[in-house]
């Protein structure tokens, strides 16, 4: 019994996923899935593919699967919003027909890009206080093993790379964290007053350590404690980091102004961190959140910082159906903004 080619497509589409296009002996397009018609567009019927699917060898392999019955897959970019790339696949089907199989793997080749990338921003890291370490004892087992002076000096510095090693190690820890469980929303009852309240008297000795002051303001209305449905160690996390920030990169002498206030039309608590600084140009806010990503990254490993601080602060603030809002002006103010959702608003 002869198979019907146009059947045989709706069997394959009820259990592929990908966008697939029949195409007759004349490289006409006789049947394709909602997938490429979105892909491609819903004028592909009764029309060449090579006219929509552009790609210098599409006729030929089309060509190979009818002489031959085999070809190789090829890959095609497609430029709409963003850069797709597809690999397109393609089977012999009855009557001369040939199935095509678009599968899309942007999203594979980007998470494979982001993996690798954050792989080497790793080991670069790493790299750099592992040398100096190394360095540092191989002079202690020879030429200053006898040097009391030397000794003292260089086991200060080995202390301070092997302290930033562990910094980068646990921010890395807390980051793969925060990662892992930003599609499950917590939630514990958090007092957003009781915790802005701790964070500041935990990082008052921090601020006053760089001669630096923290000014804790309250504008909430009187006797309001907002409730978030959250994590408390997290978002204490949250505002941990945002401090610890605004301390590094404040001028000294200066006052960090910490804000909690309610936006009432949004029905969301708001906390700020506000300090004066060298500021941060705007070409650069977009990016403050991304792993690794810093303005000047000599003066940031000179501070101490990983790199990662802002990342986590924005993985904890997304899993709390939260929004960070970044606003800076240079040689003026810098502000830090969270929001999060108050129960029962």
């Amino acid at each position: 019994m002869k198979s019907d080619p146009h059947t045989l497509f709706d069997n394959f589409d009820l259990l592929i996923d990908d966008g697939l296009i029949l195409v007759d002996p004349n490289g006409e397009v006789v049947r394709a899935n909602q997938s490429s018609l979105s892909t491609l567009g819903e004028r592909i019927i009764n029309q060449p593919l090579e006219y929509y699917l552009r790609h210098p060898d599409i006729n030929q392999a089309i060509d190979n699967i009818k002489e031959f019955g085999e070809t190789s897959p090829l890959t095609y970019l497609r430029y709409d919003d963003v850069q797709h790339e597809y690999v397109v696949k393609f089977a012999p089907f009855p009557d001369d027909h040939c199935l095509v199989r678009m599968n899309d793997v942007t999203a594979r080749i980007s998470f494979d890009k982001i993996r690798s990338e954050f792989v080497a921003n790793v080991s670069h890291e790493l790299r750099s206080p592992l040398t100096t370490l190394t360095g540092f004892i191989e002079t202690l087992q020879t030429t200053a093993a006898d040097d009391p002076k030397a000794r003292i000096e260089f086991l200060a510095i080995m202390r301070e790379e092997a302290g930033r090693m562990q910094r980068l190690v646990d921010s890395l820890l807390s980051l793969s964290r925060v990662e892992s469980q930003e599609h499950l929303h917590p939630n514990d009852d958090v007092q957003m007053t009781d915790v802005v309240k701790e964070v500041y008297d935990l990082m008052t000795h921090r601020a006053a350590q760089c001669g630096m002051r923290i000014e804790l303001i309250n504008n909430l209305p009187q006797k309001l404690n907002p409730i978030v449905l959250g994590k408390k160690d997290e978002l204490s996390e949250v505002l941990h980091n945002l401090l610890e920030n605004a301390i590094k990169y404040g001028y000294q002498n200066s006052t960090v102004k910490f804000i909690l206030e309610t936006d009432e039309p949004k029905k969301m608590v708001q906390i700020s961190v506000v300090n004066s600084g060298e500021g941060i140009d705007e070409i650069h806010l977009p990016r403050l959140t991304e792993r690794f990503y810093r303005v000047d990254k000599a003066r940031t490993r000179k501070l101490g910082g990983t790199g990662l601080g802002l990342a986590i602060v924005k993985h904890i603030v997304n899993r709390h159906r939260g929004r960070l809002q970044i606003t800076s002006e240079r040689g003026g103010e810098t502000v830090f903004t969270v929001y999060f959702p108050i129960i029962g608003a």
